[in-house]
């Protein structure tokens, strides 16, 4: 295996999580109607994804540690955990794109009719929840959320 390959497969690794729980977590809200019948909880309980981020991330940066000898430096938390939070933004945004063009796509029809009946503007519904809208936020969200966590979480961690 090549240097860079094995020097960042632990990074890898956590990005497929990371992924994968991403997906599940779609999931349970479509099945749970968070997509379409109740859509006005979406907003709030659609923020508990950060939960279940958040804990990957630590996760990952627990495992690093131990695999260090129980050793983890700041700087090398961070880089991980933001790392992990990059690598996942192109498989992040492929199972979205998957997702909101097949069984998700009500998702759009639902949050607009939601948003507009609450009061929104219908042509600002339209932007805000349109595919490239979402996954412009996700994206920012992912990196950002990522950045942060990792400094949280590598100032508890570190030695």
């Amino acid at each position: 295996m090549n240097a860079p390959v094995k020097k960042y497969r632990h990074e890898f690794k956590w990005a497929i999580r990371l992924s994968i729980m991403s997906v599940i977590w779609l999931l349970v809200q479509y099945i749970s109607g968070l997509h379409s019948h109740f859509i006005e909880w979406h907003p709030a309980v659609g923020l508990s994804w950060y939960i279940f981020a958040f804990l990957v991330f630590h996760f990952s940066l627990k495992e690093l540690k131990s695999a260090g000898g129980d050793t983890l430096e700041f700087w090398k938390g961070v880089q991980s955990v933001t790392m992990i939070a990059v690598m996942a933004v192109p498989l992040h945004l492929i199972l979205n794109m998957v997702y909101f063009s097949t069984i998700g796509s009500v998702f759009f029809d639902s949050a607009i009719s939601h948003f507009v009946e609450s009061g929104w503007d219908a042509e600002e519904a339209g932007y805000y929840f349109s595919l490239p809208a979402i996954l412009f936020r996700e994206t920012l969200g992912i990196i950002s959320f990522g950045f942060i966590i990792s400094l949280i979480s590598s100032m508890f961690l570190k030695n």
